[in-house]
């Protein structure tokens, strides 16, 4: 493929990527990023492009990942306003009390299939419905109440397990 023919396929996917990453991250120009993070692997992956049936089902996948793995790396991260609100008055046994709660939580979500940890942290920490989550994922809703259950029970057959 050459580049002009690249171009105009870039200039036809993106505005969708755009819109699939929105719906998975919270910042209009963090998609934006990630849209042109998918060119960049696209255009990487240039001269293979036709081995595949359809490019826009491979941008979308790609896009999907990176705005996943995006979300996943601000998961841990705390906000100049959230960190200005924790009060200086905590005591240190509260303090590792939370540390080992969360610590915690991430080893029980550890545990899970990427799938279901994918599933938990759209649904309980990002709080998007079930509908969001078929859109984002390309499934039905009743796929999505189904994954959720199975990794809810997964997530309570970890708890009650001794630590």
């Amino acid at each position: 493929m050459n580049a002009k023919d690249f171009e105009t396929l870039a200039l036809s996917l993106r505005p969708g990527l755009v819109k699939a990453a929105r719906q998975i991250v919270v910042s209009e120009a963090e998609a934006e990023d990630l849209a042109q993070d998918t060119m960049l692997k696209l255009w990487s992956m240039r001269e293979r492009l036709t081995e595949y049936r359809s490019v826009e089902a491979l941008a979308r996948i790609i896009i999907r990942r990176l705005a996943l793995n995006a979300v996943r790396q601000h998961h841990g991260a705390i906000s100049l306003e959230d960190a200005a609100e924790l009060s200086d008055a905590e005591s240190p046994d509260t303090e590792l009390e939370r540390n080992e709660s969360a610590a915690r939580i991430d080893a029980v979500l550890a545990a899970l299939p990427e799938a279901q940890q994918i599933l938990i942290r759209l649904r309980h920490v990002e709080g998007y419905d079930n509908a969001a989550i078929a859109a984002v994922l390309g499934t039905s809703e009743g796929a999505v109440r189904t994954a959720l259950s199975r990794a809810r029970r997964r997530v309570a057959q970890i708890l009650t397990q001794p630590v």
